[in-house]
């Protein structure tokens, strides 16, 4: 059950916004899973009911932070997370990165 339960949670945390996955998700596996390891001593109705309270709590954390991105100005918003998409990798220069927009960007705005 335990990677079956794992499968699951992993796939349910993309219904969170892509910028709190980002910066969450690894952590939230690493618990979750610790979590599972330690329920498996209740049996499998424990954790059954364990994994499905988690579920549930799990979409209503996704759906609480999307209507927070949704609703809250992100100037405001006291946990702005960035895009890391948009991010320059480390190591790479400046250079390199902003040579995709061509001459008329020069990496500022």
């Amino acid at each position: 059950m335990n990677m079956w339960t794992s499968g699951v949670y992993r796939v349910m945390l993309r219904c969170y916004p892509y910028d709190y996955r980002a910066r969450f998700a690894m952590e939230m596996v690493s618990a979750f899973e610790r979590s599972v390891e330690e329920r498996r001593a209740q049996g499998g109705r424990g954790l059954a009911h364990f994994a499905l309270r988690e579920f549930a709590h799990l979409a209503r954390g996704a759906a609480a932070e999307w209507m927070a991105k949704w609703t809250t100005d992100p100037v405001t918003r006291g946990r702005y997370l960035p895009d890391v998409r948009m991010m320059r990798p480390a190591g790479m220069p400046r250079e390199t990165w902003f040579a995709a927009y061509g001459p008329e960007r020069d990496g500022c705005s």
